[in-house]
């Protein structure tokens, strides 16, 4: 499938909508795509946070990844195009939860960075073909134990990777730049 033909959704992590982001879309539209829309947990809104619990503190106040699972599904069944989804963190995470809604049969690929609260919802059975890149290791859970059973689902692929949680963001602590360059590479291959 040509992804040139596909609308490219992006959904953000905890920091929503923030100058970095607007960076890796435009890299985005540079290689992929010719129009990304952005859809993060604040509504748009920029929000400066200092730091990556600052951030996570108020995406938990805001509701957390059930309230933007919500808000992602009404924002993603109102235009029915082909669609490809790239999400990182807890918008993987509400992506996954979404992903066996029949509502969403018009997303034709997804690509999800280090959605560590997927292990909460294994059972899940996507009903399109949904790329999972892991980080190599998270302190919460085994990755490898995660992988393993994801992998098994029809239409799910992963990847491991050498780098850690948020190495797309280049407001998280474990932002790599090498990293960074080779997925924007690797979306655009996809």
């Amino acid at each position: 499938m040509n992804i040139k033909k596909l609308n490219t959704v992006v959904v953000t992590d905890i920091f929503g909508k923030s100058p970095a982001l607007e960076k890796l879309c435009t890299n985005l539209l540079n290689k992929s795509s010719d129009n990304i829309k952005i859809i993060d947990p604040y509504n748009g809104q920029f929000i400066e946070f200092t730091d990556e619990k600052q951030a996570y503190q108020h995406f938990t106040e805001s509701g957390g990844v059930d309230v933007f699972a919500k808000s992602l599904l009404e924002t993603l069944i109102t235009d029915k195009k082909p669609t490809r989804v790239i999400a990182f963190s807890v918008g993987a995470s509400a992506l996954w939860t979404l992903s066996e809604n029949k509502q969403l049969a018009h997303i034709k690929q997804a690509t999800c960075f280090y959605g560590s609260q997927i292990r909460y919802h294994q059972n899940i059975k996507p009903l399109f073909p949904i790329q999972l890149i892991f980080p190599n290791h998270e302190t919460h859970f085994d990755v490898d134990e995660l992988q393993k059973k994801v992998a098994l689902k029809k239409r799910v692929t992963t990847i491991k990777t050498a780098y850690l949680h948020g190495f797309m963001n280049e407001l998280s602590t474990n932002f790599n730049n090498n990293a960074y360059a080779e997925y924007l590479k690797f979306i655009a291959a996809t």
